[in-house]
């Protein structure tokens, strides 16, 4: 038999409902509104980084304001970037986002694939079809006004493109080989190198870092002997270097980007079994050591930076070898394990990255007595470089 149930005790129990839902309402816009002004008041007193030593990155800074920036919407976009770089406890809720992404089935977290075998691979960006157009004029430029040298260019796909077999299941890749094609078809300044094949020929083996977006030397090596016959070179085997593990436990800028620290990365230095010495300047700073390697950079996070110390404007390596021949390298990191190869076989290398270049390449030609010129880039950066075509005067 059914009850009526008293009309007034329905309505009494209807408005206690209707009222604890809007308790709960105001209490969860309270609680919005403190996390909202606890991170303002974070932010206002936590002092602005200038550097992430976990991503390896200069961060944002606050932009400048001006009417012109804001009427072009430039200032709201550096605006932008300088909160989401300086979001207080970033470093934390980028683990966070790892994990939500992970839950929800994703294998992708800020940019970066979690791929199979522990692989960390940076998505590539887009081509700044502007700045790589001005690239490619001043490369051909140069290269007009010096035919009396050998001019030689590779831009080094990524690991995307060489460990693809490891990628999610239809992760959206750009088709590096088909930029690389476009490249080598703009190209009459340089004779162009595509080792992609030499490097996929050995997909199996350690060529890029699992945690970081750099080569390895076992890829730099494969890459040099793919090269050796345009640079004029008797490439050596791999025998004929003594090949030491340096680290075991490098974290690079993927891990510290996507939050992910379930692997670690082995570096490793090929020292070439020769009689040849060398000792390298710094040029910026006059400073003469006697090794490429920094031993130094092993106590640091980014352990790829035992090459050389990292970047530099310019750095110069002078050797006993006696061929006559001196190389201008325009390069970005990619090149600093890359030089471990090269330095028997010329008697001065100049090693000129021009993100931090600003003299005249004109001048080291003729003071260095330049006979050799290699451009060497990972496709990633030199798809979006600003800065070559302003230091070959393009």
């Amino acid at each position: 038999m059914e009850q009526n149930m008293n009309p007034s005790r329905a309505s009494r129990r209807r408005s206690a409902a209707a009222r604890n839902r809007q308790d709960q309402g105001r209490w969860l816009g309270w609680l919005l509104i403190g996390t909202v002004v606890l991170l303002v008041v974070l932010g206002l007193l936590t002092p602005d980084r200038e550097f992430s030593g976990s991503e390896n990155r200069k961060l944002a800074q606050a932009p400048e304001f001006s009417w012109s920036a804001l009427a072009d919407g430039s200032y709201f976009d550096s605006l932008g970037g300088y909160i989401a770089d300086q979001f207080p406890g970033r470093d934390l809720w980028i683990t966070v986002n790892l994990w939500m992404n992970k839950a929800l089935g994703r294998r992708e977290a800020s940019g970066v694939y979690l791929c199979d075998d522990g692989y960390l691979m940076q998505a590539p960006g887009d081509p700044d079809e502007e700045n790589l157009a001005r690239n490619l004029a001043a490369i051909n430029a140069f290269g007009a006004a010096h035919g009396d040298l050998n001019i030689t260019m590779t831009v080094v796909p990524n690991a995307v493109t060489i460990h693809a077999d490891k990628l999610p299941a239809n992760a959206p890749v750009r088709d590096q080989a088909a930029d690389l094609k476009a490249i080598s078809d703009a190209l009459t300044g340089a004779e162009f190198v595509d080792v992609t094949a030499a490097l996929a020929a050995h997909s199996g083996e350690y060529l890029f870092y699992r945690t970081d977006h750099h080569w390895t030397s076992l890829g730099a090596y494969y890459a040099f002997a793919d090269l050796a016959d345009d640079l004029g070179i008797q490439a050596p085997a791999r025998e004929d270097y003594t090949v030491y593990a340096v680290s075991t436990t490098f974290e690079g800028t993927l891990s510290s980007r996507s939050g992910s620290h379930s692997a670690r990365d082995q570096v490793d230095i090929y020292v070439p079994n020769t009689q040849i010495d060398y000792y390298v300047t710094y040029v910026d700073s006059q400073t003469n050591i006697s090794s490429m390697y920094s031993r130094a950079a092993l106590d640091q996070k980014d352990h790829y930076t035992v090459f050389f110390g990292g970047n530099y404007s310019r750095v110069d390596i002078t050797t006993t070898a006696d061929t006559g021949r001196n190389l201008l390298l325009f390069k970005d990191s990619y090149a600093n394990c890359f030089v471990q190869f090269l330095y028997p076989y010329f008697d001065h290398i100049i090693m000129v990255d021009p993100r931090y270049y600003y003299d005249n390449p004109e001048n080291l030609i003729s003071s260095q007595a330049v006979t050799d010129v290699l451009y060497l880039y990972n496709a990633d950066t030199f798809l979006s470089d600003s800065s070559l075509a302003d230091v070959l005067g393009g």
